[in-house]
């Protein structure tokens, strides 16, 4: 959807709490004016490994074109924001599902599947992950919720994203484990995108609760438990 015609909530935080005071538009969120809002992060995970889909941006995108990101998008306008924190956990996991379904495209033996929320785990807690609020230059300002995806071994995927004028686009991605990506983070972390940034931030931080709960899962996963 263009830019002109999509609406955020706009969030503060206050005691660890999140809470949704209005709605602007996506393209004024993303401005010198640095408006707090909120997304979600989507790390896909080959199910029974510890391989990422680690895609690269569009050069068309306003923010962070060109450059190493995982998948996700915006919690977007919804009323039911304004009741409160249950809502906003909602709209987070509902969001997570819809990118997912946008941006990855997977078949097995030719036939396509359908994400469910069963292939989705939260690692973090809702807006944990901070991105922009450190970089005065930067127009991405907000709190963002990490999702692990689990995805079918030997399939075959598609990843594409929309850019801010409506246009769909196949993005180039490279399977590559975890450990590998982090070590390319900490090596040039100028080549990440904010989302990916704030994500692999507590991958490089072995005392962080984040980085605890993301192996935890994936621990379960090569064990066949999840």
């Amino acid at each position: 959807m263009s830019e002109n015609k999509e609406y955020l909530p706009v969030v503060i935080k206050e005691e660890n709490t999140l809470t949704v005071c209005g709605f602007v538009r996506r393209d004024v969120v993303h401005s010198s004016l640095r408006i707090p809002h909120i997304s979600v992060n989507i790390v896909p995970v080959i199910r029974g490994t510890e391989k990422t889909i680690l895609q690269k941006r569009s050069k068309k995108r306003k923010i962070d074109p060109s450059k190493y990101d995982f998948n996700g998008g915006h919690v977007t306008y919804d009323p039911t924001l304004l009741l409160g924190p249950n809502a906003l956990e909602q709209a987070n996991d509902k969001t997570a599902l819809r990118e997912t379904r946008e941006e990855i495209a997977v078949s097995s033996d030719g036939r396509p599947y359908v994400f469910s929320s069963r292939d989705l785990i939260r690692f973090t807690k809702i807006g944990e992950l901070l991105t922009g609020f450190d970089d005065q230059g930067s127009i991405n300002v907000g709190y963002m919720t990490g999702y692990i995806l689990f995805i079918l071994a030997d399939s075959t995927i598609i990843v594409s994203d929309e850019n801010e004028d409506g246009t769909n686009e196949e993005l180039s991605y490279e399977e590559i484990d975890i450990s590998q990506v982090v070590a390319l983070f900490k090596e040039n972390p100028s080549k990440f995108a904010s989302g990916a940034t704030a994500v692999l931030k507590e991958l490089s931080n072995t005392k962080s609760d984040a980085y605890n709960r993301f192996w935890h899962i994936l621990n379960l996963n090569k064990n066949k438990i999840i």
